[in-house]
């Protein structure tokens, strides 16, 4: 099989389960999990079977691994192989994949400045940074203002909660626009699952000021560099593209992470935000009020707009892809000339 011009090969893996239970042993041996986890298991071990057979077959110089558990067996095949591998890390805490491929990884490629990671060893980190889309960066400010029929002379909000949306943020929102519109234009991605909700808590509110400056969407795609070249502030969840693509926009940054179901996000926002990188709500004390409040101060503070601008651009890599790239290769030519002078 191939998919745009490259060879493509399924691997069979398991994934790992973990409670959310307090303590070590309670978040493995819980009876929710534990069932799965040896059925999943046996899928890795499949797994690697699998992974030796198609190595062998395509006998790369290199294997670059992106985590998640699907990487496992793929991972562990390569080592067995003796073939050289690059992981990376897209956020600040690593998943249990990436913990466990780093210890014999050529290369450990993080998306954040290497002085946040604890779990690697730091003699083989690369910061490369996590790769941006090009139509992110080549997007222009008066192209969005075009596109969502936005004011130039109006700060502009974007807020959105990922492809899913997030109802804590959504339900703040909408109860927050009287105290938000008066002083800015918002683009509001609800998510597709709570889009119409969105709507008819709107339709509710027969008096609110300013309603066309708010523009709600259930999610953009192609449209979505457009409308972070125009915006002033973001809000927005934790995770490592959305990072990525606000620090090369250098956008004045508010996360409000997901603390139950992704403590990856938590531990991003956590680490950017004691650099001075983002501002952080958590998910768990958010109001209306709040949500404002956090909004208007930096609406209302160039110096806090340019702080939050700067230290959110010292987290970018413009050619964070031309990076990997290069460091895949290089580790590629290194195993290759190892090879030959055996």
């Amino acid at each position: 099989m191939a998919t745009r011009g490259m060879q493509f090969a399924a691997i069979t893996s398991g994934k790992f389960r973990r409670s959310h239970a307090d303590g070590p042993w309670a978040k493995v041996l819980n009876l929710s999990t534990i069932g799965p986890n040896v059925r999943d298991l046996a899928r890795v071990v499949w797994g690697v079977g699998g992974s030796l057979r198609v190595l062998r077959r395509f006998k790369p110089d290199v294997v670059f691994l992106k985590g998640g558990h699907v990487c496992l067996p793929v991972g562990l095949a390569a080592r067995l192989l003796h073939i050289p591998y690059v992981i990376h890390e897209s956020d600040i805490e690593p998943g249990l994949a990436n913990r466990i491929l780093s210890r014999w990884a050529t290369k450990i490629a993080v998306g954040f400045p290497a002085k946040t990671y604890h779990d690697f060893d730091p003699n083989r980190l690369v910061f490369t940074g996590n790769p941006v889309r090009p139509e992110v960066l080549k997007a222009h400010r008066l192209e969005g203002l075009a596109k969502f029929k936005l004011q130039s002379n109006v700060p502009v909000l974007l807020v959105w909660g990922g492809s899913q949306g997030a109802i804590a943020i959504n339900d703040a929102l909408v109860a927050a626009l009287p105290l938000l519109l008066p002083v800015c234009q918002i683009i509001h991605l609800t998510g597709e699952y709570d889009f119409s909700r969105v709507k008819f808590e709107l339709s509710r509110r027969k008096e609110l000021p300013h309603r066309e400056r708010y523009h709600a969407y259930a999610y953009l795609q192609a449209e979505l560099p457009m409308a972070l070249a125009a915006a002033d502030v973001a809000v927005g969840r934790g995770g490592a593209n959305t990072i990525a693509e606000l620090a090369a926009l250098a956008k004045p940054t508010i996360l409000i992470p997901n603390y139950l179901m992704a403590g990856h996000q938590v531990e991003n926002a956590r680490v950017l935000s004691r650099q001075g990188a983002v501002r952080v709500i958590d998910e768990r004390r958010l109001t209306p009020q709040l949500l404002a409040g956090e909004v208007q101060r930096i609406l209302g503070s160039e110096e806090e707009q340019r702080r939050l601008s700067d230290g959110i651009r010292r987290l970018a890599k413009a050619d964070a892809g031309l990076e990997l790239a290069r460091l895949i290769l290089s580790v590629g030519r290194v195993g290759e000339s190892t090879e030959t002078e055996q």
